[in-house]
């Protein structure tokens, strides 16, 4: 396990509202920052999302232990970081299904994202697969790690080559993933087990363009 995060250089010190540098800097002690900086931007959103999810443990919805983050921590969460609703959510989706004890230090975050979804064996095997990968000199982007689930093995450079029957067509995934993350949260909230008959037919009519789509190919 890393020590805790330490500025370096005694030239620089870090507050709430940026970093200040005392004197001037060697080209040399610039780049060496670039780890500490990324350490901190990469453990953020665990440090938040594990917040979130003791508070969860803690208190619960009304008072009790529940499988989703009451209003009040959101509420706190949104005063205290200024982070956005959707985000606080992500990170607390990312700590509940990736267990402390499952995560790698060399892995980013994006990288626990994508293996949330998994059960916890799935995950230790694919962080597993991640770290072989890196220490073979073939790294796992996340770009790669998503191909690799999506083919259930490890992506090949050959399988991140553009599909040319993809060719001329406007990309979109962004949207497609978009909507899944919408849904998601929308489950997380536990939108099903409250929603009026009325609320659900409705969502299915606003839905109806994409199924068109999904029939017409």
């Amino acid at each position: 396990m890393k020590a805790p995060l330490k500025l370096p250089n005694p030239k620089v010190t870090v507050s709430r509202i940026g970093m200040l540098i005392k004197g001037k800097l060697s080209v040399e002690e610039w780049q060496e920052l670039a780890v500490s900086i990324g350490e901190l931007a990469t453990s953020i959103a665990f440090i938040v999302g594990d917040w979130l999810v003791y508070g969860q443990g803690l208190f619960g919805t009304e008072g009790f232990p529940d499988k989703k983050v009451d209003h009040p921590s959101y509420q706190l969460a949104l005063k205290s970081t200024g982070l956005d609703l959707s985000t606080l959510q992500n990170y607390a989706y990312v700590s509940r299904s990736v267990p402390y004890s499952l995560r790698s230090e060399r892995l980013s975050w994006e990288h626990h994202r994508l293996l949330a979804k998994l059960p916890d064996n799935e995950i230790q095997s694919w962080i597993a697969t991640c770290e072989a990968e890196d220490d073979a000199g073939h790294r796992m982007t996340t770009r790669r790690l998503r191909k690799s689930l999506c083919l259930g093995r490890v992506a090949t450079q050959a399988d991140l080559e553009p599909d040319p029957a993809d060719k001329g067509i406007e990309n979109h995934i962004p949207f497609v993933n978009r909507l899944a993350l919408w849904w998601r949260h929308m489950q997380e909230k536990r939108f099903l087990a409250g929603a009026s008959y009325e609320q659900r037919q409705a969502l299915k009519r606003d839905l109806e363009p994409v199924v068109n789509i999904y029939n017409q190919l």
